[in-house]
């Protein structure tokens, strides 16, 4: 399934991201794998937060995943503009994966 990362500028856990991104997008838990909790976005995107392998000091990076590209590149932007005029933090998309 193709996917799209947005590297965001912030710094902070995967547990304290998932609250404040749920807050900020107004987007439901999905937990159906409770060890890898993602949150559900609009037109079936699925927002995942990848996390920095042990010693790494990488900044907080979201992996939205979709099975059609268009709809993944159109609710990635609206996610990433979104965190900007919500959060202020600013985010640089990586290209799609497949």
């Amino acid at each position: 399934m193709p996917s799209l990362s947005l590297a965001t500028s912030v710094f902070m856990s995967k547990a304290e991201a998932l609250g404040l991104l749920t807050d900020t997008l107004g987007v439901p838990w999905i937990i159906d794998d409770p060890a890898d909790v993602t949150l559900a976005l609009p037109e079936g995107v699925v927002l995942g937060i990848e996390v920095p392998k042990f010693g790494e000091d990488l900044p907080l990076t979201l992996d939205l995943r979709h099975a059609d590209p268009e709809v993944l590149t159109r609710v990635a932007g609206d996610c990433a503009m979104r965190l900007k005029a919500t959060l202020d933090w600013t985010t640089q998309a990586l290209p799609i994966r497949d």
